[in-house]
């Protein structure tokens, strides 16, 4: 065990940005690059519908990667550049300012970040440069013998319990205790990867998170 080395993991969509980066990405994807709006109308759609059965956040990310069957990986990757230098080039509102600040901080102590997200590279690999972050852990899409995607995902699944397995899975190969990490989450979904953790932070004041938070004594980071 390397005690020397200490990792932060910060969820990103409603974290570290005020955004979810698979929704908005999607509106770009139906109206920039196919300028099929009707695409996007049928995907808010299924999605309103299954809000309202109480789908869980698992089925809904797995869902939601289902839209790009049949794709081209490189294609992909560039719509997801597309659309993060259209985000970046508008940061104003973009970043969740108190978060990017205790980001900063913690880097300035030594302390290495690292993205974790339902979302995928395409989006978060841009963002992740602008903050000077070098690790992700975030979905992986399966390719299938024709070179294209499947709709499927390769587990873990980084949302849920599947984010605490990836963050364990992450600091056995480095070797690093996680009694001197830290983790920032927003959901309650987040609360397997906050209690894999020494420093775990709740985002966002007056949720179920932020109460779990208090009971345990943990910080909560108010971010309006």
């Amino acid at each position: 065990m390397n005690n020397d080395l200490r990792f932060a993991f910060f969820d990103v969509d409603d974290t570290l940005i005020h955004i979810k980066s698979m929704f908005d990405f999607y509106r770009f994807w139906c109206y920039e690059v196919w300028r099929r709006p009707e695409m996007h109308d049928d995907f808010e759609a299924a999605f309103s519908r299954m809000f309202s059965e109480g789908r869980t956040r698992e089925k809904l990310n797995s869902y939601y990667y289902r839209y790009f069957t049949g794709v081209d990986p490189q294609f992909l990757d560039r719509a997801g550049a597309d659309w993060a230098t259209d985000r970046l080039a508008r940061p104003n509102g973009l970043f969740v300012a108190p978060v990017v600040e205790e980001l900063q901080r913690l880097q300035s102590e030594g302390v290495t970040p690292v993205f974790i997200s339902g979302s995928f590279h395409a989006l978060l690999e841009p963002i992740a440069r602008t903050l000077e972050v070098s690790h992700i852990l975030a979905t992986k899409l399966e390719v299938g013998e024709d070179g294209l995607y499947t709709g499927n995902i390769i587990p873990p699944q980084t949302i849920g319990v599947g984010k605490a397995l990836a963050v364990q899975d992450f600091l056995q190969h480095h070797a690093a205790s996680p009694r001197r990490c830290y983790a920032f989450g927003d959901d309650l979904s987040d609360l397997p990867m906050l209690n894999v953790v020494g420093y775990p932070v709740a985002v966002g004041a007056g949720t179920i998170l932020a109460e779990r938070a208090a009971t345990a004594n943990w910080p909560v980071i108010a971010t309006s």
